[in-house]
């Protein structure tokens, strides 16, 4: 498994100033080097800078497309739960609604990015992670603790950026797969070249009858459908000056279990942006200047269940975004950056809300500068959201190389979450409405993280601890009419271990986390986070067969007055090569066919098996 805490290097055989533009502008808004013990990756979330000289300090982790053909998801939380100090939280299978919690932050409050555009719904504050196709992806870069002094909003317990597939000029690939539920799956992909520039264009299907997912109510499976088409491209102008593009659409429906109303959700979504970066110099200062223009629309309707489709009720949401980012080379050990946000959220319903608009504008400035032994880090950012406050965040850091194979970094950082519309603005009805007079949450985090490599073994140690304040909440009042008001403080502690070794016939990968998530309000943790979570996750090549088993254990949670029972979950991952081109896999989930529930009263898969084949060009 390559998705482990990232080593850096500090001086790494550097690409052409051309070939980092162009990676730069085909994944985000700007980069930095990153080392794996075996080969080099690009990041560009924990900085937003085209950073070829000078480490990053953030906690961050890439699962690549390698790592993705390995486990096979079947869904972006199955994905994800691989990752130290991630906890998912299901209400069903893929096609239902699944809360993130990220170092045991609330789930709206990691920030989710596509290939560096904000992605989640304005109405309701949370990205709906389920119609994300795995097959479609390149990379994903999570960074873990606060990062809004970038990103601004919602980066409270980190940020997760998804890069989608990109192929070469003769890249392809095309595939089918089937399974447990009537599971079915077409995908495609090819690349071609137009001058100096190339483009990508893949496809994704996938159906599935499901399974029941709520007990008690509707005794029926629910199921899903969902067609993603996406075209991904850059083109360069000359030897400075490069664009980029994405347009990416998904389409489907999916089941679920209500007893009195609607239960199907018809979603349509699109994301567009093109980019352009620009490389210019001032004195011995070299810069490169980046500008992204572009849109996220989010639509869905319930209907069903007794409620015609073309009388179900909707939610659409619009966001129309605009960074500028410029990167400084000042020297060769000193970089500063400085970028400006806008975007513009709009809400379209069938329920008519107080305001359904609103304009947020952030600026911010950061500074790396690397000395013989140290690194140091300082980020600033102010961010105005109309019609509600301003907020003033900062990243700060410091990384001290204690040894040649041991170094020790302490971050500090202050994050925030802005109020959604459908916390400020619900419609009034006899029992509730949004409150206009919300501020935004509010976070705190320290974080200590010691790495080091040693015989072969690398591991990377964090301890952390998060306050949150002003934290939303549904309170009634002497009236028993509720309100979202902002109440609760929650105070987050936490310690993460992962260690990885290359060796006894394999890839082992160790993961552990502890969690205490408290209300300090009650004194209770907070619902559906388990404050134990352990995962290994091995992979070998034996007789031309790749393997790949993941074994997760996660602790008790609660939920209300219910405890949720501890779990143990093994997955089994095999891939074999026919040819050169054609390979054919083997999926099979829940090997212990574990009985569990991550949400009271909902259900989860049984052990489920799939098949595949593939043809890669």
């Amino acid at each position: 498994m390559k998705h482990q805490q990232l080593k850096q290097n500090s001086k790494p055989n550097q690409p052409s100033r051309l070939t980092a533009l162009t990676v730069a502008m085909i994944i985000g808004s700007s980069f930095s080097v990153i080392s794996y013990a075996e080969d080099e990756v690009i990041t560009v979330t924990a900085s937003r800078s085209d950073n070829q000289l000078i480490e990053q300090l953030a906690n961050q982790i890439v699962i690549n497309q390698a790592d993705i053909a390995k486990i096979q998801p079947k869904s972006m939380s199955e994905l994800l739960s691989t990752v130290a100090g991630i906890d998912i939280s299901s209400q069903g299978g893929r096609g239902q609604s699944a809360s993130l919690y990220l170092r045991g932050a609330n789930a709206s409050h990691t920030l989710f990015l596509v290939n560096g555009m904000r992605v989640s719904s304005a109405s309701l504050g949370l990205t709906d992670i389920q119609t994300i196709a795995p097959e479609l992806i390149e990379r994903i870069e999570i960074i873990k603790g606060p990062r809004a002094a970038l990103w601004g909003s919602d980066a409270i317990g980190g940020v997760v950026n998804i890069f989608t597939r990109e192929l070469e000029q003769g890249e392809g690939f095309v595939g089918a797969s089937m399974g447990a539920d009537s599971y079915r799956q077409i995908k495609a992909g090819a690349g071609f070249s137009h001058g100096d520039g190339h483009s990508s264009l893949s496809f994704n299907h996938e159906e599935s009858d499901g399974f029941d997912v709520f007990q008690g109510v509707q005794d029926d499976a629910d199921g899903y459908e969902y067609d993603t088409l996406a075209l991904r491209g850059q083109q360069n102008i000359n030897s400075d000056f490069e664009l980029s593009w994405l347009v990416q659409a998904t389409e489907g429906d999916n089941e679920y279990d209500n007893a009195w109303g609607a239960d199907q959700t018809y979603i349509k979504q699109h994301l567009w942006y093109v980019k352009s970066a620009y490389e210019w110099q001032v004195g011995h200062v070299q810069n490169s200047l980046n500008v992204t223009l572009g849109q996220n629309r989010d639509y869905a309707k319930n209907y069903g269940n007794g409620v015609d489709k073309e009388d179900g009720s909707f939610f659409e949401t619009r966001r129309d975004q605009l960074s500028v980012v410029n990167n400084s080379q000042v020297w060769p050990h000193f970089q500063v950056n400085f970028g400006a946000d806008f975007y513009s959220e709009s809400l379209n319903s069938t329920t008519d809300f107080t305001l359904s608009s609103r304009d947020i504008y952030g600026v911010f400035a950061q500074g790396l500068y690397q000395a013989d032994k140290a690194t140091f880090e300082l980020a600033l950012r102010y961010d105005d959201i109309e019609h509600i406050d301003s907020e003033v965040t900062y990243n700060a850091g410091v990384a001290y190389q204690l040894s040649k194979n041991n170094k020790l970094t302490l971050n500090l950082g202050t994050g925030f979450k802005a109020p959604t519309f459908n916390d400020l603005y619900w419609p009034a009805d006899p029992y509730s409405s949004g409150n206009p007079d919300l501020v935004p949450e509010t976070s705190q985090t320290f974080e200590l993280i010691f790495d080091s490599h040693l015989r072969g073994v690398d591991v990377s140690a964090s301890v952390f601890s998060s306050t949150i304040d002003d934290l939303i909440d549904w309170q009634p009042d002497e009236n028993f009419f509720y309100q979202p008001m902002n109440v609760n403080e929650v105070e987050i502690n936490g310690v993460e271990l992962l260690a990885s070794y290359q060796g006894f016939g394999g890839r082992h990968q160790f993961t552990a986390s502890y969690i205490d998530t408290e209300d300090k309000s009650t004194g209770e943790q907070l619902a559906r986070r388990a404050k134990e979570l352990v995962g290994y996750q091995f992979d070998t090549t034996f007789y031309g067969v790749d393997f790949y088993i993941d074994y997760q254990f996660n602790g008790e949670r609660e939920e209300g007055t219910q405890t949720l029972d501890s779990y143990h979950l093994v997955n089994l991952s095999l891939n074999y090569g026919l040819s050169e081109s054609l390979s054919t896999q083997l999926k099979l989930t829940n090997v212990l066919d574990e009985d569990y529930q991550t949400a009271v009263n909902y259900n989860t898969q049984d052990r489920a098996l799939y098949l595949g084949l593939t043809y890669q060009m």
